[in-house]
Order: C-alpha cells, then structure tokens, then sequence
C-alpha cells in the first residue's frame, strides 16, 4: 500500500510539474509590454492610412470583439489578446495595400474570425478602411508557401517595425527566399502592370503602393549591380529584433542569386535575438482574404504571388 501511494505520489508531482512549466511557457511566449505608437509604421508617410483604420474601427466594436475572443478563449491573457489584435491591424493595413494577402497567425486568424460574427460592423469596417467587403476564406489544409511567405515578410516589414511580440505571432521572418516569378515580375514589369497584379485596385493609398513598387525595384537593381561589378557584399547586421529592416536588402540579393542558400547566408547575419525568434517560425497559410473584385481578374494575379487556392480558401464574391 505504501508502495502504492509512493508511485502514485511520484505521478501526481510529475503531472502537476509539468503542468506549471507549461503555464509558464505559455506566459512567456509574448511579452506584456508597451505598443509602438501608430502601429510602429517605418515611416510617417503611412500615418494618414493608421489614421483612417482606427476610426474605422471604432472602440465599442472593438470592445466586442475582445470580449467575445476571451470568452470563447479563456486562458489568453489581456495583453495577448491586445498584441495579438495589434497585429492583426497591420494585416489590414498590408491587405488595404496589396491584392491578396496570406494570413500566417492561427491566433491573428481566430480574431479576424470573431469579428466576422458581427456582421454589421464588419460590413461597415471593411467599406469604411477598404471601400469594399474584406473576405475570409479560412485554410484548412495549411497549406505551405515558403515564397509567398518571404514576399509577406519583406513588404510587412518595409511597412512596421518588428519587436519580439511580432515574432511570436508570425514566426520567424526572412525565413525564406521571394519568390522567382514575383522576383522576376519586379524586375520586368512596369509599375502600372505591378499595380494591376500585386496591388488592391484603386487610388486608394496610390502613392504608398508606388514607393513599395520603387523600393524592391532598387533592391533588385542594386542586387544585380554588386553581382555584376563583383563589389563586396557589405551588410549591416542588425543587433536587435527591432532593426530586422536592416535584413531587407540581403534578403533579396539572396533570393535573387542563390536562393539555395538563403537560409545559411541569411542565419550568418542574424544575432541571437533573432535567430531564436526564427527558431519558431512556420510557413503555412492559415487563413486568405480576397477582395469582391478578384474573381474579375480571371486568376491573374494568381500566378505572381499567393492565390486562393494556395491556401486552401476561395474568393467569393
């Protein structure tokens, strides 16, 4: 007998051991700190965007949505909930830009969800931000998309500055090399014609779309200008989560000219923050939104970049 309640005693520790490590995992995944003011854009020329997403958006809304979350889901915490959302609004701000977007975050997505479950408001909020319905098609399959997963990374962040919470709820960034065909279309199409297939149709936010444009256009020229006179690759490595930007432009000479070794050469730049940050990542398409208007592209968007069917979800109308 006292065998008995020795082992069972043993089991029992074991178990609620485990079980505390697991809390505190969890606690320490995300970090209850402050937010960047204006969704931490990279510059002042997105404030008018951040702007006219908060008013569209407003607080009694966001009240529901939070509460609704967290009593569907409660063991997140506040400010998990809190960073979570504040990530989810930059997706807004990337999809009010380009055409199609991926969602890589199951928990950004489960928000996205819930504030679906108001359909008047959602209704108001996607007319109000992106002039038409803003639609989620969830992926059940998580599908893999590594390039269309570098061309989220470096156009997210062109547009924010990372911090660790940002990590954490994306996974890794630069993880992957971009793309060949979205590569190849930067580098031959001209700026109408990359309007047309990567970006949301209308003058909405026209010329922020156009300095994304300029700026990978340059990267690439620029990447084949010190391949072509053999300078020395001369990168800046950044020293925290916060300078990831820095990776920008090596991100895409090594997705241009050996992709093979993308990770290698970019894990070589990385300083530990950063290569424990990626440690994490994934590159699996958790969730689409497609504006009403995809379907009159008759598809073509969809061979330069993310496509509904890539993750599993279809454009409706």
């Amino acid at each position: 007998m006292e065998l008995f309640l020795l082992i069972f005693g043993v089991i029992f520790a074991a178990i609620v051991i485990k079980a505390l490590v697991g809390v505190s995992k969890r606690d320490s995944f995300l970090k209850d700190e402050p937010f960047p003011e204006h969704l931490g854009i990279q510059s002042d020329d997105y404030l008018p965007m951040i702007q006219q997403l908060e008013k569209s958006l407003p607080e009694g809304y966001r009240e529901n949505i939070k509460n609704r979350v967290l009593r569907e889901h409660p063991k997140w915490k506040d400010y998990a909930y809190d960073w979570t959302f504040f990530e989810l609004n930059r997706y807004f701000v990337m999809n009010a830009i380009l055409k199609t977007v991926p969602m890589f975050s199951s928990k950004a997505d489960e928000i996205w969800h819930e504030m679906l479950m108001f359909t008047r408001e959602y209704d108001q909020f996607s007319k109000n931000f992106f002039g038409e319905y803003l639609h989620h098609s969830p992926n059940m399959d998580s599908t893999p998309i590594p390039g269309e997963r570098a061309f989220f990374d470096w156009v997210y962040l062109t547009l924010f500055k990372a911090g660790h919470n940002s990590s954490r709820i994306w996974g890794g960034f630069l993880q992957n090399p971009i793309k060949k065909e979205i590569l190849d279309d930067f580098r031959s199409m001209n700026e109408t014609q990359l309007l047309n297939k990567y970006f949301r149709t209308g003058n909405e936010w026209l010329d922020l779309k156009k300095k994304i444009i300029e700026k990978l256009k340059y990267e690439i020229s620029e990447s084949e200008s010190i391949k072509l006179e053999k300078k020395p690759l001369e990168f800046t490595k950044p020293a925290s989560v916060s300078q990831y930007s820095y990776l920008l432009f090596p991100a895409v000479y090594f997705s241009v000219y050996e992709p093979d070794g993308f990770e290698d050469n970019m894990n070589e730049l990385l300083p530990e923050e950063l290569a424990k940050a990626n440690s994490a990542g994934m590159i699996y398409c958790s969730g689409f939104s497609c504006s009403s208007n995809d379907h009159d592209s008759g598809g073509g968007h969809d061979s330069g970049g993310s496509s509904c069917s890539s993750c599993g979800g279809g454009c409706s109308s």
